[in-house]
Protein backbone atom coordinates (compact mmCIF):
# COMPACT_ATOMS: atom_id res chain seq x y z
CA UNK A 1 0.00 0.00 0.00
CA UNK A 2 2.65 2.39 1.17
CA UNK A 3 4.89 1.61 -2.46
CA UNK A 4 1.44 2.19 -4.38
CA UNK A 5 1.63 5.72 -2.59
CA UNK A 6 5.17 6.40 -2.91
CA UNK A 7 5.15 5.37 -6.69
CA UNK A 8 1.86 8.02 -7.72
CA UNK A 9 3.56 10.69 -5.68
CA UNK A 10 7.21 9.84 -7.86
CA UNK A 11 5.08 9.27 -11.32
CA UNK A 12 3.31 13.01 -10.39
CA UNK A 13 6.37 14.54 -10.11
CA UNK A 14 7.83 12.86 -12.50
CA UNK A 15 4.87 14.74 -14.94
CA UNK A 16 5.34 17.94 -13.26
CA UNK A 17 6.48 20.91 -15.03
CA UNK A 18 9.97 21.28 -13.24
CA UNK A 19 11.16 18.03 -14.55
CA UNK A 20 13.24 17.62 -17.70
CA UNK A 21 12.95 20.98 -18.75
CA UNK A 22 9.29 20.80 -19.46
CA UNK A 23 8.09 24.74 -18.21
CA UNK A 24 6.24 24.77 -21.31
CA UNK A 25 3.85 23.08 -19.35
CA UNK A 26 3.69 26.17 -17.20
CA UNK A 27 2.61 28.21 -20.25
CA UNK A 28 -0.96 27.18 -20.84
CA UNK A 29 -3.53 29.45 -19.03
CA UNK A 30 -4.31 33.16 -18.74
CA UNK A 31 -1.61 35.49 -18.55
CA UNK A 32 -2.51 38.91 -16.82
CA UNK A 33 0.13 41.86 -17.89
CA UNK A 34 1.09 43.21 -14.49
CA UNK A 35 3.79 45.57 -15.58
CA UNK A 36 6.13 46.12 -18.49
CA UNK A 37 9.31 48.47 -20.44
CA UNK A 38 8.82 49.77 -23.84
CA UNK A 39 11.04 51.11 -26.06
CA UNK A 40 10.00 54.81 -27.43
CA UNK A 41 12.22 55.58 -29.93
CA UNK A 42 15.97 56.90 -27.65
CA UNK A 43 14.22 55.59 -24.31
CA UNK A 44 12.89 52.68 -21.97
CA UNK A 45 9.89 53.74 -20.62
CA UNK A 46 8.09 51.28 -17.52
CA UNK A 47 4.58 51.18 -16.23
CA UNK A 48 3.97 49.41 -13.11
CA UNK A 49 1.13 48.27 -11.73
CA UNK A 50 0.19 51.65 -10.32
CA UNK A 51 0.55 53.56 -13.79
CA UNK A 52 -1.60 50.48 -15.28
CA UNK A 53 -4.24 50.79 -12.49
CA UNK A 54 -4.32 54.45 -13.06
CA UNK A 55 -4.81 54.12 -16.81
CA UNK A 56 -6.89 51.56 -16.89
CA UNK A 57 -4.27 49.54 -19.11
CA UNK A 58 -5.53 45.85 -19.47
CA UNK A 59 -3.52 42.87 -21.70
CA UNK A 60 -4.72 39.09 -21.36
CA UNK A 61 -2.97 36.84 -23.57
CA UNK A 62 -4.56 33.26 -22.77
CA UNK A 63 -2.26 30.02 -24.27
CA UNK A 64 -4.68 27.13 -24.81
CA UNK A 65 -3.74 23.72 -24.59
CA UNK A 66 -4.30 23.36 -28.40
CA UNK A 67 -1.63 25.68 -29.13
CA UNK A 68 -3.50 28.81 -29.57
CA UNK A 69 -3.43 31.75 -28.26
CA UNK A 70 -6.00 34.75 -27.47
CA UNK A 71 -4.84 38.41 -27.12
CA UNK A 72 -7.39 40.95 -25.55
CA UNK A 73 -6.88 44.22 -23.75
CA UNK A 74 -5.77 47.45 -24.54
CA UNK A 75 -2.27 48.36 -23.92
CA UNK A 76 -0.78 50.48 -26.26
CA UNK A 77 2.24 48.64 -27.20
CA UNK A 78 2.86 48.51 -31.08
CA UNK A 79 4.24 44.92 -31.55
CA UNK A 80 1.35 43.88 -30.03
CA UNK A 81 -1.22 45.45 -32.66
CA UNK A 82 -1.93 43.54 -35.49
CA UNK A 83 -2.39 39.51 -34.25
CA UNK A 84 -5.45 38.99 -31.71
CA UNK A 85 -5.19 35.34 -32.32
CA UNK A 86 -3.49 32.71 -33.89
CA UNK A 87 -1.16 29.59 -33.17
CA UNK A 88 1.87 29.32 -30.46
CA UNK A 89 5.03 27.75 -30.24
CA UNK A 90 8.16 26.80 -28.43
CA UNK A 91 11.88 26.16 -29.08
CA UNK A 92 14.18 25.97 -26.30
CA UNK A 93 13.35 29.16 -24.47
CA UNK A 94 11.43 31.05 -27.10
CA UNK A 95 7.61 31.56 -27.94
CA UNK A 96 6.28 32.50 -31.39
CA UNK A 97 3.01 34.05 -31.44
CA UNK A 98 2.13 32.52 -35.32
CA UNK A 99 0.59 35.29 -37.42
CA UNK A 100 -2.37 32.98 -39.32
CA UNK A 101 -2.41 35.39 -41.99
CA UNK A 102 1.23 36.73 -42.93
CA UNK A 103 4.14 34.69 -41.25
CA UNK A 104 6.41 37.26 -42.07
CA UNK A 105 4.43 39.54 -39.31
CA UNK A 106 5.31 36.39 -36.33
CA UNK A 107 5.96 37.55 -32.80
CA UNK A 108 8.95 35.65 -31.02
CA UNK A 109 9.23 36.32 -27.28
CA UNK A 110 12.36 35.02 -25.16
CA UNK A 111 10.49 33.60 -22.28
CA UNK A 112 11.16 32.53 -18.42
CA UNK A 113 9.08 31.48 -15.34
CA UNK A 114 10.37 33.66 -11.93
CA UNK A 115 8.31 33.07 -8.50
CA UNK A 116 5.30 31.58 -10.82
CA UNK A 117 5.12 34.79 -13.15
CA UNK A 118 5.80 34.90 -16.70
CA UNK A 119 8.16 37.15 -18.25
CA UNK A 120 8.10 37.82 -21.70
CA UNK A 121 11.05 39.43 -23.87
CA UNK A 122 11.03 40.66 -27.26
CA UNK A 123 14.17 42.26 -28.74
CA UNK A 124 14.81 44.06 -32.49
CA UNK A 125 17.48 42.53 -34.58
CA UNK A 126 20.13 44.41 -32.99
CA UNK A 127 19.75 43.57 -29.31
CA UNK A 128 17.48 46.34 -28.41
CA UNK A 129 14.68 45.92 -25.78
CA UNK A 130 11.07 46.85 -27.75
CA UNK A 131 9.25 45.03 -24.81
CA UNK A 132 9.79 43.24 -21.50
CA UNK A 133 6.81 42.42 -19.77
CA UNK A 134 5.88 40.55 -16.56
CA UNK A 135 2.39 38.60 -16.29
CA UNK A 136 0.96 37.24 -13.36
CA UNK A 137 -1.50 33.49 -14.18
CA UNK A 138 -5.23 34.57 -13.92
CA UNK A 139 -6.85 32.45 -11.24
CA UNK A 140 -9.74 30.28 -13.24
CA UNK A 141 -12.97 30.88 -12.72
CA UNK A 142 -15.35 28.29 -11.57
Amino acid sequence: MKIKSIFSKFVSWLKSPEVFGSKKKLIPGKWHLFEYYVDEGEELLHFDADALKKNKVLFVFSFLENHEFIEAGNAPVKILEGTTEGKWSIARNFITLINPKDFRNNIEFQYAFEKGNLKLLKKDAMGKIEFFGFFKRMKATS
